[in-house]
């Protein structure tokens, strides 16, 4: 079986077959098409776990069907320009309305290839300002929100590691050097913010503000409260606690209980206790490499962040539950499908990534499949093809239950089980606003008391019609060549003679025909309207068939060795602890890692929030060591 990570592998001419597997992948939704690059790829017509050099994409205006292996009359795919990021495994997809920038911090801040897919052009565009971002080893948190042509990034690994630097001084040659990576590794990492909103040749990463948590393998999410909206994170690794392992380059997984809120028109970090719905088994295990998506009661008085996948430290191996994180009540739910056959069934998903279509269906896509207990967590979809384990599978949002199709007319109501546990009906008209303890913070009132607006991402691109610049002339055809001899006869100048003269003769037969012929018939009474047929999609706002913005992944692959990253390369890897081949049983063991020894938290007096700082002088984050 081929290593999942860390191996180079060789590069096909092209992909051929039916996509089987796809993992470490950039995945976003823009102009209503599923795009998906770099990361390792699985067809039925080639080799296993290879690099492709291409740019994959899914029309989703069309039903594509699920839980099976993706066709290969179902995507398609375009070559990517040399220098492209083939061999990234950051999985970071930002995006605006029109174009998805591949984004990996290890490789550079100042240059990042983007692929435009109204004018379908690749370009490596140079970003201004870069000096304000710091080079980073692993992926952080990131969103978008292509409204506003404003994307997100925090926390990631080398910029959290201030404390451990010390103790790798023995990796360096002198003092000199050690301090050198302590200047580069600041204790939090700011939130960095790629400003796109004048265009793609205008970007430019904004000062970074609001020191917060470092997000290793978790989620971040853009949600539409307070004035600009608001980044919402959890999850994950905490690289600066070492409480839960004896290996000291082994961060702990954070508490699913603690939900960061970064407000971007204030610039300040929250941190919100959550709660579980219906008790503490409805709070979600602590877990890396999940995904997440966000849907929107139809009224916004709601707004779910719904998860799946990831690795679970309790079990040692990938999950296959399902949660959701209601907002502004900052409760979770499991919500998990008892009917598992058209999702992973037995079995676990990691490094998967999220697409939410219209909020109703979150597409789940790619990722490591793999047993889902100690005693067996094997990979089962990295070897040969197989259709049980399929790329892609599809979560109704609004009944939390899997379907074997995607159904691009799907339209959302909010789920029976958020309503009857915040109040209001399927439209949303949420009866709770605030957490139970509530809001112990005037400026979290405010900021959840409001809404941004909703605005639709465009589902298609209106084809470019031919200016009247660009009409053939001899100083505009780009074939014309000044150097070739004279021209014969002015054919297009006859062509058009001729097709004039035609056009004429019929307008003066359609004349007579109109006031000789028709005039003569009965007026007959008007016709009546037809009605739309059964099946097809109203349009308006008002019938709910709103297109959401769709959410990325908030998933990455696990921690894994990495030169420089640690003193002897060893590093927490989930997928080698206590496998054990041969076992097909694959059932997954309760646990609950939520009380760890050695972690503390600080006291909360019965309140649900604390503020970060964003100062220079404000201690380390509470709850965190």
């Amino acid at each position: 079986m081929p290593t999942l990570y860390g191996e180079e592998h060789a590069l096909l001419p092209r992909a051929t077959g039916d996509l089987c597997t796809v993992i470490n992948q950039a995945t976003a939704i823009v102009g209503g098409k599923l795009f998906y690059a770099a990361g390792t790829y699985t067809f039925t017509d080639g080799n296993v776990q290879i690099r492709q050099r291409k740019l994959f994409s899914i029309d989703l205006s069309n039903p594509v069907t699920a839980h099976t292996t993706i066709k290969s009359n179902i995507y398609k795919s375009i070559d990517t320009p040399s220098g492209f990021p083939v061999n990234s495994d950051a999985g970071i997809g930002i995006y605006t309305n029109t174009t998805i920038y591949f984004y990996d911090p290890s490789i550079s801040n100042s240059k990042i290839w983007t692929y435009n897919a109204d004018t379908e052009e690749f370009k490596e565009i140079t970003v201004a300002d870069d000096q304000n971002v710091p080079e980073q080893i692993y992926a952080g948190g990131w969103a978008s929100d292509p409204a506003t042509g404003m994307m997100y990034y925090t926390g990631s690994y080398r910029n959290s590691q201030k404390k451990r630097k010390r103790s790798w001084g023995w990796l360096t040659s002198g003092k000199e050097e050690e301090n050198l990576l302590e200047k580069r590794a600041p204790t939090r990492p700011w939130m960095q913010i790629l400003d796109a909103s004048e265009g793609d040749d205008k970007v430019k990463w904004l000062e970074g503000a609001g020191r917060g948590p470092t997000l290793l393998y978790g989620t971040l999410q853009y949600v539409r409260y307070g004035k600009k909206g608001i980044l919402v994170g959890f999850g994950g690794v905490d690289p600066d606690d070492h409480s839960q392992f004896a290996d000291p380059n082994v961060g702990s997984y954070r508490d699913m209980r603690d939900i960061f809120v970064f407000d971007i028109d204030s610039q300040r970090w929250f941190t919100i206790q959550a709660t579980g719905g219906n008790g503490i088994r409805d709070i979600p295990d602590g877990r890396l490499s999940f995904c997440s998506g966000v849907s929107a009661a139809p009224d916004d008085s709601s707004f779910q962040i719904t998860i799946y996948g990831g690795y679970k430290l309790s079990n040692v191996a990938a999950t296959n539950r399902v949660h959701v994180l209601i907002l502004p009540t900052f409760q979770w739910l499991d919500v998990t499908p008892s009917d598992q056959r058209l999702g992973d069934d037995r079995w676990g998903r990691q490094t998967n990534k999220c697409a939410m279509w219209n909020d109703a269906q979150m597409i789940v896509f790619g990722g490591q499949i793999q047993g889902n207990n100690a005693r067996n967590n094997t990979p089962v979809n990295t070897g040969a093809c197989n259709a049980t384990h399929p790329p892609l599978v599809v979560l109704d949002t609004t009944v939390f239950e899997w379907t074997d199709e995607f159904n691009p007319n799907r339209s959302y109501s909010q789920p029976k089980q958020v309503y009857e546990l915040i109040g209001g009906d399927w439209r949303g008209l949420a009866g709770r606003k605030e957490p139970p303890n509530g809001f112990d913070n005037t400026l979290l009132e405010d900021i959840f008391a409001t809404t941004v607006q909703r605005i639709d991402q465009p589902t298609a691109f209106s084809a470019t019609s031919p200016s009247p610049s660009t009409s053939t002339s001899a100083g505009s055809n780009p074939n014309n060549n000044t150097d070739s001899e004279p021209s014969g006869p002015n054919t297009a100048g006859i062509a058009g003679g001729v097709v004039g003269g035609v056009l004429g003769i019929a307008l003066i037969v359609g004349l007579i025909w109109f006031f000789f012929i028709r005039k003569r018939q009965p007026e007959e009474e008007d016709m009546p309207s037809i009605p739309l047929a059964t099946g097809i999609a109203p349009t308006g706002r008002h019938q709910m068939m709103r297109y959401e913005k769709p959410e990325l992944d908030g998933s990455q692959q696990p921690l894994q060795a990495q030169a420089g990253a640690a003193g002897n390369g060893e590093v927490f890897d989930a997928l080698k602890q206590n496998a054990q081949p041969g076992n097909e049983v694959a059932m997954e063991l309760p646990g609950d890692e939520r009380l760890r020894p050695g972690l503390e938290r600080a006291p909360s007096n019965g309140r649900s929030v604390y503020e970060l700082d964003s100062g220079e002088t404000r201690g380390e984050l509470p709850g965190s060591r």
